[in-house]
């Protein structure tokens, strides 16, 4: 599992929380516990909010300067690459960027384009968030409980988590982390 260095930043405490985590859980997974892409550069940031007119959260930015782009725990989380952000989608509110999902199932994590609040957008639902810090410690938790699953049922998780990334999530193309 290639792991990127951890920056000091903002997010330094969960992301090294989740890279423990992912360490300890490797042995119960057969395809690894998580993808993470190289950083992103800084030019890279300020190309993209340049080309979008819109400003990136910084605590999503610091996320991005560990891994840009990740997929962890088969689906447990996947943020999107810079070029893989959603900017528009049918499905859910037009001020909402998209940067990735929780497990899958429909539920978007976001940023709002008017607050740079960070949104979980749940079909229809939204939970309001300060800084991606939140939503990581909420992973971190669903980490800690899934260390007590079977071989089996990560297998029959891991088997549910990629029939749902291979479908289209509510109209929005979820994109898959490189390798």
């Amino acid at each position: 599992m290639y792991i990127p260095e951890i920056p000091n930043n903002s997010l330094t405490k969960e992301i090294t929380k989740i890279v423990e985590l992912c360490k300890k859980l490797e042995p119960e997974y057969l395809n690894g516990t998580a993808k993470f892409n190289a950083p992103v550069s800084e030019g890279e940031l300020s190309k993209w909010e340049n080309d979008n007119s819109i400003m990136i959260p910084e605590s999503c930015k610091d996320w991005l300067r560990f891994s840009n782009g990740s997929d962890i725990l088969n689906g447990l989380m996947i943020s999107y690459s810079l070029s893989d952000f959603v900017t528009e989608c049918d499905d859910i509110p037009k001020d909402l960027v998209v940067i990735g999902n929780i497990i899958g199932d429909g539920e978007f994590i976001c940023f709002s384009k008017e607050t740079n609040k960070i949104i979980l957008e749940d079909h229809g639902n939204s939970d309001e968030y300060n800084c991606l810090n939140d939503i990581l410690n909420r992973v971190v938790r669903m980490m800690q409980e899934n260390c007590g699953l079977s071989a089996s049922s990560i297998s029959i998780l891991e088997m549910m988590a990629k029939k749902a990334r291979e479908k289209k999530i509510r109209n929005c193309d979820t994109p898959d982390v490189k390798d």
